[in-house]
C-alpha cells in the first residue's frame, strides 16, 4: 500500500511504478467534475477507471477485499474515506471468492489491521493481493466521490 497526495505526484516518480504514474496522469487529464459515475476505458490499455459516489458505512458493514489481476489506485475527490489495511496473509482463505468473474474476493478479519483516513486530493495504491477495506465512515456515514483506477498487472 502506498498513500500520497495528488499535489505531490511528481515526488512519487521514484516510488511508484511508471504504470501508476501514467494512469493517474491520464485520469487527471479528464474533467473529473463533469464525469458521471460509471466505468471509463483507457484507450489502448487493459486498465480502466471508475467514478463512484458511494456512501461510507459503519466499520461493521464493510468487508476486507483483495484483487488478483488488478492494482487499485483509489483517489478521493470529495469527502473523506477510511480504509482498513492489513498485511498480506496467503494462508487466509476467502469467504467469498469472485476472482474468476470479477477479480475480487472478500475475506474474514485479517490479523494486524490498521486504518488510514484519505481525504479529497489524496490517493492510496493497493497492489494485487493486498487486503483493504474501503468505504468506512469517518464519524457519521456520508456520501463521497472518488475515482478508482484499475491497473492490469501486465502493465507493470
Amino acid at each position: 500500500m502506498i498513500l500520497g497526495t495528488l499535489s505531490q505526484l511528481n515526488a512519487y516518480q521514484k516510488q511508484l511504478p511508471a504504470a501508476v504514474i501514467r494512469a493517474v496522469e491520464k485520469l487527471l487529464s479528464r474533467d473529473l467534475a463533469e464525469l458521471a459515475p460509471g466505468r471509463y476505458e483507457f484507450e489502448g490499455s487493459q486498465s480502466y477507471f471508475m467514478i463512484q459516489e458511494p456512501e461510507t458505512r459503519a466499520l461493521e458493514a464493510t468487508r476486507h477485499e483483495a484483487h488478483r489481476t488488478y492494482a487499485d489506485v483509489q483517489i478521493v475527490l470529495r469527502g473523506v474515506e477510511r480504509f482498513g489495511v492489513a498485511p498480506v496473509d496467503p494462508a487466509l482463505p476467502p469467504t467469498d471468492d469472485r476472482f474468476e468473474k470479477s477479480d475480487i474476493a472478500f475475506y474474514p478479519q485479517p490479523a494486524n489491521e490498521s486504518f488510514v483516513d484519505v481525504g479529497a486530493g489524496m490517493f492510496v495504491v493497493f497492489y494485487p493481493g493486498e487486503f483493504h477495506r474501503p468505504a468506512i465512515a469517518v464519524g457519521s456515514p456520508a456520501k463521497i466521490r472518488k475515482a478508482v483506477i484499475k491497473i492490469h498487472s501486465s502493465e507493470f
